[in-house]
C-alpha cells in the first residue's frame, strides 16, 4: 500500500479517543481534500473500473471499520441483513433424490457456518461490507459431502476471463500470507470452467495447475467485475458526521468547564484566596455559597446553539441515509416518523430488499445446481423451493381474511402445499416444512382423515346446492298450495 493510501486510511478511520477526534475536526480542509483526491482515477480510459485495485482495497478496509465501529454504518448493514434474511431462508424439494442431495449439502455440520441461519447472515454481511463474496466449493468424490467456504476478497488479486468474452470467467488468482509470513499464490477454476479449458494470466504465462475447489463469485453494487461496499458512498459523510458530533462535544465540554463567574473587589491576593477555597475540590449538589460584599458570584449564561446544530447534523446524516437507501427514522430519531410516512417510505425499502433477496435466491440456486449436477440429479429434477422470510409481515387477521376469500373462489387451492405453507408462515410458524411433513405423516397413518379429506369436495358441493334445493322445494310447496286453493274455489 502506498504512503498516500495509508494516510487516507488513517485519516478516514473512525477513532475512539475524543482528543484525536477534536484535533481531526480542526485540521485544514485543503489537506483532507488532497487526501480524498488521491482516490480519483483518470476517466479518459475505456475500462469500466473507475476505482483502482489499491483504492478498492482501501475502500474495503474502511467499510469493514465503519460497519463495526460507526453506529450509522453498523445500523445500515444490520437493517439490510435483518430485513432480507431474518431468521434465515428455508428450502425443500418435492423430488426425493433432490431433497436428499439438498439436505446432505445444506444440513451438513461442516457447512453450517456458511449455509446455516448464522452463515446466511454472515454471507449477507460480507457481501454488503466488502461488495463481493467468493464461495469456494469443494466437490470431492460423489460419495463425499460437498463442502463450501469463503475466500477473503482482499486475497483475490486477479480475475482471468475468456479473451473474447469478459463475462466468461475462467480463473481466479489468490495471494495470501500464512501465519509464518510466507506468501502463497494459487489459481482456482470458476464454476463455469469445471473442465479446466486453460488460459493465460495477466503476465502471459499458461495456468498449469489449480486448486481443487471451484469458486462462485457474487459482485454487488457495481457494473464491472469487482463489487463495491454498500457503505462506499457514505464513508466520507459518516466521517464528517463523527467529526461534527465530536466538535459539538468539545464545545459542550468547554462550556461546562466554567459554570459560574465571580467578581472580586480587591487585588490578586483576594482572587487567589477565593479560588483556593474551591479549586480542585468537589462541591456537593445543593450546597450553600457564603460570600461577603467583596465578591459577587453569578451563573454564566451559555448559548449552545443546539437547535441549529441539530439541523446541521441532520443534513449530514441524510447523506448517509440516501447512500444506503434507508430513511432517517431508522437511525435513532423515531420522532420524525409516523404511520403515514412509514407506509410511504417503506415501499421503496421493500422493493430494495426484495431485489436483494432475489440476488441471493439466484446465487443459492446456482450453487444448488452445481451440487446436484455433480451428484447426478437430472436437470429437470433440480428445482428447489426457497422461502425467504417476509420483509414486512402482513397483519395476520387481514391475511387470513384474504386467504379465506380466495379459497371460496378457488376451493382446490386448499390442497396445495404451497398455500398451506403460506398460511403457516403468516401464522408465525418457525418451520412450516416440518409442520407440513408432520401433517402428511398423520394423514397417512389415519385412514379416517383420508376419507374425510376425500369427502370434503362432496360436502362443499352439497353446501353450495342446499340453498337452491330448499328454494326449489319451497317453490314446489307454494305451487301445490295454490293449486289446492284454486280447486277449492
Amino acid at each position: 500500500m502506498t504512503d498516500i493510501q495509508e494516510e487516507r486510511l488513517r485519516e478516514l478511520s473512525p477513532r475512539d479517543e475524543l482528543d484525536l477526534l477534536i484535533m481531526e475536526a480542526t485540521q485544514s480542509v485543503e489537506k483532507t481534500l488532497a487526501l480524498e483526491d488521491a482516490g480519483w482515477v483518470n476517466l479518459s480510459g475505456t475500462s469500466m473500473d473507475v476505482i483502482s485495485s489499491s483504492e478498492r482495497k482501501t475502500n474495503t478496509q474502511l467499510s469493514r471499520l465503519y460497519s463495526t465501529k460507526d453506529p450509522l454504518g453498523k445500523q445500515s448493514i444490520r437493517l439490510w441483513t435483518d430485513y432480507t434474511f431474518g431468521p434465515g431462508m428455508t428450502s425443500h424439494s418435492d423430488e426425493d433424490p433432490t431433497e436428499k442431495a439438498r439436505a446432505e449439502f445444506w444440513d451438513a455440520k461442516e457447512n453450517q457456518k456458511v449455509l446455516g441461519s448464522l452463515g446466511q447472515r454472515t454471507s449477507s454481511d460480507k457481501l454488503l461490507i466488502d461488495g463481493e463474496v467468493f464461495f469456494a466449493i469443494f466437490l470431492g468424490s460423489t460419495q463425499d459431502v460437498v463442502k463450501i467456504r469463503w475466500i477473503d476478497p482482499l486475497q483475490i488479486t486477479e480475475i482471468i476471463t475468456n479473451p473474447d468474452d469478459q463475462l466468461d470467467v475462467l480463473y481466479y488468482k489468490r495471494e495470501w500470507t500464512d501465519a509464518q509470513g510466507q506468501l502463497h499464490k494459487s489459481y482456482y477454476r470458476s464454476v463455469s470452467n469445471e473442465k479446466d479449458v486453460g488460459a493465460k494470466n495477466s503476465t502471459g504465462k499458461e495456468i498449469k495447475s489449480t486448486e481443487k475447489a471451484l469458486v462462485y463469485h457474487i459482485a454487488y453494487n457495481t457494473i464491472s467485475q469487482r463489487g463495491n461496499p454498500l457503505l462506499l458512498p457514505a464513508l466520507s459523510w459518516m466521517k464528517y458526521y463523527t467529526k461534527f458530533l465530536s466538535s459539538r462535544i468539545a464545545v459542550m465540554l468547554a462550556l461546562a468547564k466554567f459554570a459560574w463567574k465571580d467578581k472580586v473587589t480587591g487585588g490578586q491576593a483576594k482572587v487567589d484566596a477565593i479560588k483556593a477555597k474551591t479549586q480542585g475540590k468537589e462541591i456537593a449538589a445543593g450546597s450553600t455559597l457564603l460570600e461577603n460584599l467583596g465578591s459577587d458570584t453569578t451563573p454564566i449564561k451559555t448559548e449552545t446553539g443546539a437547535a441549529a446544530a441539530y439541523q446541521d447534523g441532520r443534513m449530514i446524516k441524510l447523506q448517509v441515509c440516501a447512500a444506503v437507501g434507508i430513511p432517517e427514522q431508522y437511525f435513532g430519531d423515531i420522532s420524525i416518523g409516523n404511520l403515514a410516512t412509514a407506509k410511504t417510505v417503506e415501499l421503496p425499502m421493500m422493493k430494495m430488499f426484495e431485489s436483494y433477496q432475489a440476488i441471493w435466491a439466484d446465487a443459492y440456486k446456482d450453487i444448488n445446481e452445481i451440487v446436484f449436477t455433480f451428484k447426478g440429479i437430472p436437470e429437470d429434477k433440480q428445482y428447489v423451493d426457497m422461502d425467504f422470510p417476509a420483509i414486512a409481515p402482513d397483519d395476520v387477521f387481514q391475511a387470513a381474511q384474504a386467504m379465506a376469500t380466495t379459497l371460496q373462489a378457488i376451493p382446490d387451492l386448499a390442497y396445495s402445499d404451497d398455500v398451506k405453507q403460506l398460511a403457516l408462515m403468516n401464522m408465525g410458524v418457525n418451520d412450516p416444512a416440518e409442520v407440513l411433513d408432520a401433517l402428511s405423516k398423520t394423514e397417512e397413518s389415519n385412514p379416517e382423515l383420508k376419507v374425510a379429506k376425500a369427502l370434503k369436495p362432496f360436502r362443499e358441493y352439497l353446501g353450495e346446492w342446499m340453498p337452491e334445493l330448499r328454494r326449489r322445494r319451497s317453490n314446489a310447496s307454494d305451487i301445490a298450495r295454490t293449486e289446492r286453493d284454486y280447486e277449492g274455489t
